[in-house]
């Protein structure tokens, strides 16, 4: 991490002089992991003393308060309008099926369906906003970063003039934009992103690898078209498609730790700086509070369990829930700390050995040796963190990437994905 960390750096110092330049972050508020991921990106450029614009469309209600910059201040939160309002669904009402649906190329499609819709309607509601386009305007940025899970950002930034654009995915890539800019994957034995395989694969799973690759490529140009459409309705038809405007922006910064990653084929706009989000230095200084130490020192073991923020712990179908809690009764030499969402807690009365919390200091709890292991989605974040970390982990993929997260770090040992 501190090579990628100082390699972005110096990358930095290639594009910039000792001036400070002015800087756009575009990134749509659907996704904590995502935006923390650029949230990091944006406090890393001001601590290195450019003036940073943070802009969050509000795609989703319920995240609009994670904004995960901490040196920023230049935040602007473009709010839903009524028309939005009335047609938006809470990302949160979708995302319960994912306890129980299998996710695979044969209902790919289906699924994909709730993201394109919610994120055409953030970018309809973005175009709407022109007191933001002309702020925005008068701020004279030199370089425009995006997360390219949708290119509205993208064509509004060529609308506003920059010409210094970069992509940056919180994912290890997406398969989409692997295509667009002209990249390879092969199927055969690099794992798309939504793949439930590692790199070795039999035939049915190459295959299925393809299809699930195939399904990822439709949702993402459909919705891209129609983005792009939305943007040339608001700002003319001079705006470019976006198979001309992704393949020329400057660079792809990926969340990708090479050295844990599965290996693949990039060109030179590929930059891994898989990591960044990971700030060891903060980490190492942090102290747990006493509350949290008193927890730890409870019992001989200790065992973190968090399915992260999209997929809640509370929406955990019963069955489940109560195998977990079986499971836990006969393992009274461990405290098991859950983060968990409502403090509806009367199934586990009696339990004594279960801390639940709304919210848990992860990477603190991970940099902690009286912390024994973790129990996790596998959602990137989490995965790099261990990584960087060296905690043992029981891995158990929910929806999405997670799959290939925790394939791609069970590979090195020290988890197992179930």
């Amino acid at each position: 991490m501190i090579i990628q960390f100082h390699f972005f750096l110096s990358f930095l110092s290639l594009i910039f002089t000792a001036n400070a330049y002015n800087i756009l972050v575009y990134s749509p508020s659907f996704g904590g992991s995502h935006t923390n991921f650029m949230a990091r990106l944006a406090d890393t450029l001001t601590e290195a003393g450019h003036n940073v614009t943070f802009l969050i469309p509000v795609a989703d209600e319920a995240r609009k308060g994670q904004l995960g910059v901490k040196l920023t201040k230049d935040v602007v939160l473009v709010e839903q309008d009524a028309e939005m309002r009335r047609h938006v669904k809470p990302i949160d009402d979708d995302m319960e099926q994912f306890w129980t649906t299998d996710m695979d190329s044969s209902n790919a499609d289906t699924i994909f369906n709730m993201l394109t819709e919610s994120t055409t309607l953030s970018c309809e509601n973005f175009m709407r906003n022109r007191e933001v386009f002309d702020q925005m305007k008068s701020r004279n940025f030199d370089v425009g970063i995006f997360e390219p899970v949708s290119v509205c950002g993208l064509g509004f930034m060529h609308a506003l003039g920059i010409d210094k654009v970069i992509m940056a995915s919180s994912c290890t890539h997406y398969d989409g934009t692997v295509a667009a800019i002209g990249e390879p994957l092969d199927f055969s034995y690099v794992p798309g992103v939504m793949s439930k395989s590692g790199e070795k694969m039999s035939l049915f799973e190459r295959l299925e690898n393809y299809k699930m690759s195939m399904a990822s490529y439709r949702m993402q140009y459909n919705m891209w078209d129609k983005e792009i459409l939305i943007v040339q309705k608001a700002y003319g038809a001079s705006i470019p498609d976006w198979r001309d405007l992704m393949p020329a922006s400057s660079v792809f910064f990926t969340n990708s730790i090479p050295y844990v990653d599965f290996p693949r084929t990039v060109t030179q706009k590929t930059v891994p700086i898989g990591g960044i989000s990971v700030d060891m230095a903060a980490i190492r200084k942090h102290k747990l509070s006493i509350e949290w130490s008193t927890v730890l020192d409870e019992r001989p073991y200790n065992m973190l369990i968090s399915f992260g923020s999209m997929v809640r712990s509370m929406d955990m179908p019963i069955e489940w829930r109560n195998g977990l809690l079986e499971a836990i009764k006969s393992e009274p030499n461990v405290t098991f700390i859950w983060k968990y969402e409502n403090d509806e807690l009367e199934w586990a009365d009696g339990v004594k050995n279960i801390h639940f919390s709304r919210w848990v200091p992860q990477t603190a709890l991970l940099n902690d040796d009286r912390l024994s292991a973790f129990m996790t989605h596998g959602g990137l974040g989490s995965t790099n963190e261990l990584a960087h970390l060296g905690k043992a982990a029981l891995m158990i993929p929910v929806f999405a990437d997670q799959n290939r997260n925790a394939r791609m770090l069970e590979r090195h040992g020290g988890v197992k994905t179930v």
